[in-house]
């Protein structure tokens, strides 16, 4: 199988706790609490005219000051961080798929990577509705490794699609139709599971946006037992079908709840006026 169209750029989740303290400690180190604490130990040993011993006692001081200071501020630490890192992963994965894009448009597939680049726009929909509001925070994980999912399994089946249209020459010469119908099947099959993955995806998005109250509604598509083309994007989808469904249900509660404290804070704002 040709691998240059094949995704290979992890998915954001689990996310790479290396990655997570360097970004962690880059950003106490270049904080401006970090830098005025040194800088204003510095000073004050300057001031003072302290000796070794009293710069080693302020700069001791300085950190003590600073670790309780991130201590307290760790959850925003955290927050500011994965955030960061989400960003960071989600932008080397739409590299990736323009790289992908770019060899299917190099090697005169413009129908693949037009369709690559659809779900390439409507991945970038999704993550943007997703880390837009706090609402969300809760389905993000899986909702991400979903989508990573998903698209990492429609450019492997891009490429089977791919690899079999250039076994075609060969099965038609081959005097043998069973041959021919068995690539025709599968390739019905693969391009039905990345029809239905789009669909899924758009869905998705849709109830992320409170525009379809039924995102998530997925279609049957006969798998074989085994291996068949696209039966691991069909279980990821499964998943996804599971969030979706659970996001449009979470969104009517917040809108439920949004409206119950509307209308007690209207009669409170007759009151007062």
């Amino acid at each position: 199988m040709d691998s240059s169209t094949l995704f290979s750029v992890a998915p954001t989740f689990p996310v790479d706790d290396a990655r997570l303290r360097e970004l962690r400690w880059k950003r106490v180190l270049s904080s401006p609490v970090t830098i005025g604490a040194v800088v204003l130990a510095g000073a004050l040993g300057f001031g003072l005219g302290a000796g070794l011993m009293g710069f080693m006692a302020l700069y001791a001081g300085a950190a003590l000051g600073m670790r309780s200071y991130w201590e307290k501020n760790r959850s925003k630490l955290d927050a500011a961080c994965l955030k960061e890192l989400i960003e960071e992963s989600n932008e080397a994965q739409d590299n990736e798929l323009r790289r992908i894009i770019g060899e299917l448009n190099v090697r005169s597939l413009p129908q693949y990577a037009v369709c690559l680049s659809r779900f390439l726009i409507l991945k970038q929909k999704i993550e943007r509705e997703l880390h837009g509001g706090p609402h969300l925070s809760a389905f993000a994980m899986q909702i991400e490794k979903a989508v990573d999912g998903i698209c990492k399994e429609v450019c492997l089946e891009i490429t089977r699609l791919k690899d079999r249209e250039q076994d075609l020459g060969e099965v038609l010469t081959s005097r043998e139709p069973a041959r021919l119908e068995a690539l025709e099947a599968a390739r019905r099959q693969s391009q039905a599971a990345i029809l239905h993955a789009y669909t899924s995806l758009y869905q998705t998005h849709a109830g992320l946006i409170g525009l379809d109250a039924t995102a998530g509604v997925r279609a049957k598509i006969p798998v074989a037992k085994e291996a068949a083309p696209g039966e691991r994007l069909n279980q990821i989808l499964g998943d996804l079908k599971d969030e979706a469904d659970l996001i449009v249900r979470t969104r009517a509660r917040i809108q439920e709840s949004l409206g119950e404290s509307t209308s007690t804070a209207s009669p409170r704002m007759a009151e007062h006026a």
